[in-house]
């Protein structure tokens, strides 16, 4: 065989091995591989917020993120019982820096867990993975972490922007 067949063949496996990864990934009409969410029209455009976040951390692009933040953002920080720890969007764009100045690599994996949306708000619960190279103090050291959050979304005219959990 040829150098150039054989490199052929090799690009034209390779395409049809992407496009069946691509269709396979979601398939079938979900957003998830696990199929617990499923493709409509509403649940893709909060899925794309969710994937513009994610884009905007891995990145580490504070103007990404500003603009997917709502000025109506609120976190209590876990805690139910005290507001003392509570923040709305002015802390949150103001923590925003540490991304860009104490981070130096980032590998973030998000897993879809569950969605609900409804006319004016959407809850996004997701598994996520995380390895960052932090900067603290001078010293550079790993982190790892997995966990759960609930994102929390309100429309606002026609977008969709987080309002809690970032």
């Amino acid at each position: 065989m040829t150098h150039a067949r054989t490199s052929r063949l090799l690009s034209r496996t390779l395409l049809a091995l992407g496009v069946v990864a691509f269709l396979g990934a979601c398939g079938s009409g979900y957003l998830d591989q696990d199929r617990k969410v499923k493709a409509t029209s509403e649940n893709s455009e909060v899925f794309e917020v969710v994937k513009a976040y994610h884009a905007a951390i891995q990145n580490k692009d504070l103007d990404a993120l500003k603009k997917l933040i709502s000025p109506r953002y609120h976190e209590n920080a876990g805690t139910t019982e005290k507001t003392e720890d509570d923040y709305g969007y002015d802390k949150a764009i103001e923590r925003l820096p540490m991304l860009r100045d104490n981070v130096k690599k980032i590998q973030l994996r998000i897993k879809l867990v569950a969605m609900e949306v409804g006319e004016e708000f959407a809850t996004v619960d997701y598994e996520f993975v995380g390895r960052v190279l932090l900067t603290e103090g001078g010293v550079d050291s790993y982190k790892t972490w997995n966990d759960f959050n609930r994102m929390e979304l309100a429309r606002e005219g026609s977008e969709w922007r987080i309002v809690g959990g970032l």
